[in-house]
C-alpha cells in the first residue's frame, strides 16, 4: 500500500510538472523517506535553504519614544505658538501679531465701522482640537478678552513676543509630556494593525496652568506627564509589540496611517474639514511634514546589540534567519506503512511563523521550473505565497500571488502539498517582461565576511550589520511585514519564496506558527 500510494503521488507530481512547466526529473537519486524511490531535487546541486522567520520575541528597545515626543512638540509649536505676519493690518500699531493658540483659538482680522470711523482689530473663534487644554491658561488671559473674543494687545511688541515664547517653551514641554504618552501608545497600536485606543480628555477652562487644565486618561489610567506614569501605561503595549511586531522602524504605510490619525483624532474634523480654518489643506501638509521631519536615526538591536545607524523610515524585519543545510528543509515521506499520512513528516522542522526562504545552489547555472512545498499548521490560517527572482544584475522579478489555506489539522500528503508557479513578471514601472530565464548562481554564503551565515542551531537575529542585507515587504493583512533579502546587497542571482500569513488584528497571537518544508524542485529540461 505504501509503495502504491507513493508511486501515485510521485507520478502525479511528475505529470503535473511536465505538462504545466516542461520539467523533467532526474532518476536514480536518493529517497526522501517514502515519497517514491526518486528524489525530486537535483542531488549535489543545492547545499540547503536560508530561512527567514519571526522569533517568539524581539527586543525593540525605545523605538517610538523620541518619535512621539518630537511629533507632539512640533504639532503644538507650529499650530499653537507660531507667529502670523500681517502688514499694515493692525489697529494697535503692530507689524506682526501672535497667532495665539490655534489649538484653542483661530485668529482673524475684523473691520468695524462705528460713527463712520473704520477700525480694524483682531478677534478669535473658540475652536478646540480634540486634544486641547484650558481657555484661561496663564498669560493667555492677559491677551484675550474672553467676553468679547477680542485680542488685547498692550505693551511693546518685541517684549510681548519674547515673554510669550519664553513662557510657551515650558508649556510645550508640559503638553508634550502628557499627550506624547498617549500618541506613543497609539503608534504601537497602529503598527500592530489595531484601532487606536482614544483617550478621555476633559478640559478645565478655569485652570491657569496646563497640567491643571488637562485631565487625560487612557485605559482608565490618568496620564500626568511623569516618566513613572508613562512607563506604567506603555509597559503592556510594549510587551505585546515585542511579541507581535514584525519589523524595526516605520513604514510608508505607517506614516500615512499616523497622519490620518492625527488629523482625525488629535486635531479633529471640526477644524480639518473646515476651509475657514484649514486653508489650502495646511493641516494635512504640515502634519505630513512634521512626521517626516521627526525621523530619528534608529539605533536599536536585537538581543541588546548596538547596531549601525539606519534610517527609521527604512525598516528591516524583526526576524531571525537560519541555514537548513543539505536536506534538512525537506519533509520526510509523510506516508506510514498503511499508506496513510504519517505524523512524522515535519519532525525535524521547527514550528515558526516563516516569512521567506532562499535556495542556496552549490554551483552556477541551476535553472528551475517547478517547486513543491508542504505545510502543516497548529491552527487554521491562510497565507499568500509568491516567488521573487533576482538576476544578479539589477532586475527583480516576481510571480503572481497564490493564496493557500492551512487546515490546522495533521499533515495530509494529498491536500497539503502545493506547486509554486514560476512564471515571472519584472517588478518595474516600465513594461513587464515575462520571458525571463530564471537561472540561479552559486549562493555565496561567505559574502562580506560571512554576514549571511546562520548555520547555528538557534539561528541568527536580523540586527546589526545583518540588518542591511534584509528589507521588508508590507503584508497584505494591512499591517505587519515579511522579511526578504535586500537584493541591492546581493551580487548574484537567487530565488526567494515569500510566505505572507494573513493575520486578524482583532485576535492577535504572539506568532502564527506553522511548519513548512520542501518536497522537491525540478530543473528546467535541457
Amino acid at each position: 500500500m505504501k509503495k502504491f500510494f507513493s508511486f501515485v503521488l510521485f507520478t502525479l507530481l511528475i505529470t503535473i510538472s511536465v505538462f504545466t512547466s516542461g520539467c523533467f526529473f532526474i532518476p536514480g537519486l536518493d529517497d526522501i523517506g517514502g515519497l517514491g524511490d526518486d528524489l525530486l531535487y537535483p542531488s549535489g546541486t543545492v547545499s540547503g535553504y536560508k530561512v527567514c522567520y519571526k522569533p517568539e520575541i524581539y527586543d525593540f528597545g525605545k523605538i517610538f519614544e523620541t518619535f512621539s515626543r518630537t511629533i507632539t512638540a512640533e504639532l503644538y509649536t507650529y499650530f499653537t505658538f507660531s507667529t502670523l505676519t500681517v502688514d499694515n493690518k493692525n489697529s494697535f500699531g503692530w507689524n506682526d501679531v501672535l497667532n495665539l493658540d490655534r489649538v484653542r483659538y483661530q485668529t482673524k482680522i475684523v473691520t468695524e465701522i462705528v460713527n463712520e470711523v473704520e477700525t480694524e482689530y483682531y478677534t478669535y473663534d473658540d475652536v478646540s482640537w480634540n486634544w486641547s487644554f484650558g481657555k484661561n491658561i496663564q498669560y493667555f488671559e492677559t491677551h484675550l478678552n474672553i467676553n468679547t473674543n477680542k485680542i488685547i494687545c498692550e505693551g511693546n511688541l518685541q517684549n510681548v513676543i519674547s515673554t510669550y515664547l519664553s513662557y510657551n517653551t515650558n508649556r510645550i514641554t508640559e503638553i508634550s509630556n502628557i499627550y506624547s504618552t498617549v500618541l506613543e501608545y497609539n503608534i504601537y497600536e497602529l503598527v500592530l494593525g489595531r484601532t487606536p485606543t482614544s483617550p478621555v480628555v476633559t478640559i478645565d477652562d478655569n485652570a491657569t496652568t496646563v497640567p491643571a487644565s488637562v485631565n487625560v486618561t487612557l485605559n482608565g489610567e490618568k496620564v500626568d506627564g511623569t516618566t513613572e506614569t508613562r512607563n506604567d501605561i506603555l509597559a503592556s503595549i510594549k510587551e505585546e509589540y515585542s511579541k507581535y511586531g514584525t519589523y524595526v522602524g516605520f513604514s510608508e504605510r505607517d506614516r500615512e496611517n499616523l497622519k490620518n490619525y492625527i488629523l482625525e483624532t488629535v486635531i479633529g474634523s471640526q477644524i480639518v474639514n473646515n476651509p475657514t480654518y484649514n486653508k489650502n489643506n495646511e493641516y494635512q501638509n504640515k502634519v505630513a511634514d512634521i512626521i517626516n521631519n521627526a525621523n530619528p536615526s534608529l539605533n536599536q538591536g536585537g538581543e541588546g546589540e548596538q547596531e549601525a545607524l539606519r534610517d527609521f523610515f527604512d525598516p528591516y524585519p524583526a526576524s531571525k534567519i537560519k541555514d537548513f543545510n543539505g536536506t534538512a528543509f525537506y519533509i520526510n515521506g509523510g506516508i506510514d506503512e498503511n499508506g496513510a499520512s504519517a505524523d512524522n513528516a515535519f519532525d525535524h522542522i521547527q514550528s515558526a511563523e516563516y516569512q521567506s526562504f532562499v535556495i542556496m545552489p552549490e554551483e552556477d547555472d541551476l535553472s528551475l521550473c517547478a517547486l513543491w512545498l508542504a505545510f502543516e499548521s497548529e491552527q487554521a490560517m491562510d497565507a499568500v505565497i509568491r516567488v521573487r527572482y533576482y538576476d544578479g544584475n539589477g532586475r527583480l522579478f516576481e510571480t503572481a500571488k497564490q493564496r493557500i489555506s492551512m487546515s490546522g489539522e495533521a499533515f495530509n500528503a494529498e491536500t497539503d502539498i502545493i506547486m509554486m508557479d514560476l512564471v515571472y513578471s519584472e517588478i518595474s514601472d516600465t513594461e513587464l517582461d515575462t520571458s525571463v530565464d530564471m537561472t540561479l548562481d552559486k549562493f555565496d554564503n561567505n559574502l562580506d565576511n560571512g554576514v549571511l551565515k546562520a548555520d547555528s542551531i538557534d539561528g541568527k537575529y536580523v540586527s546589526g550589520e545583518l540588518a542591511n542585507y534584509y528589507n521588508i515587504i508590507e503584508s497584505d493583512s494591512g499591517f505587519g511585514a515579511i522579511g526578504v533579502l535586500n537584493h541591492n546587497k546581493i551580487p548574484f542571482a537567487y530565488m526567494e519564496i515569500v510566505i505572507d500569513v494573513i493575520k486578524d488584528p482583532n485576535t492577535p497571537q504572539a506568532t502564527y506558527p506553522f511548519k513548512m518544508g520542501v518536497v522537491g524542485i525540478f530543473p528546467t529540461a535541457e
